[in-house]
């Protein structure tokens, strides 16, 4: 009995390959989102105590407050600089989703038509045998009907 061949075979693997690639970079992209994120937390932190530095000059030590000021802007705008980058590499993120969505639809679409040919492949098989078996079948009743 002859075996059950996808002629799509290679392009299914190929794109079974193509979705491990986009996981993997999918998982990079985002490794990258959230070193920014926690990059941004701290330097958000950093600002805060750069804030209170620079309050706490305004109290008790007027000399330094031109200092912390400059120093609590360079701090604001570092933090504005890791949230640019960090919104950037979500909009990288998302466009990594997409590319994983359309590799898993593709296939999805070859491994669904793979089943749907087996099935039909697997049918006309069970035609064709029990054609087989109807003819072996009237053949042993001729055989019978004629001693």
């Amino acid at each position: 009995m002859p075996r059950f061949k996808f002629r799509l075979e290679a392009a299914l693997r190929l794109a079974a390959r193509n979705l491990e690639e986009q996981q993997r970079l999918l998982a990079h992209e985002l490794e990258k989102l959230y070193t920014l994120q926690a990059r941004c937390r701290e330097q958000e932190k950093t600002w805060q105590l750069a804030l209170e530095g620079q309050k706490e000059a305004g109290m008790n030590s007027p000399q330094d407050l031109g200092r912390w000021q400059t120093f609590a802007r360079k701090q604001l705008e570092l933090l504005r600089l890791i949230e640019r980058e960090t919104l950037q590499q979500g909009q990288v993120v998302e466009q990594q989703r997409q590319h994983l969505l359309e590799a898993h639809q593709e296939a999805e679409k070859l491994k669904k038509l793979k089943e749907k040919q087996k099935a039909q492949y697997d049918l006309t098989e069970q035609r064709r045998e029990q054609a087989i078996l109807d003819e072996a079948g009237q053949v042993i009743f001729r055989r019978r009907n004629l001693e």
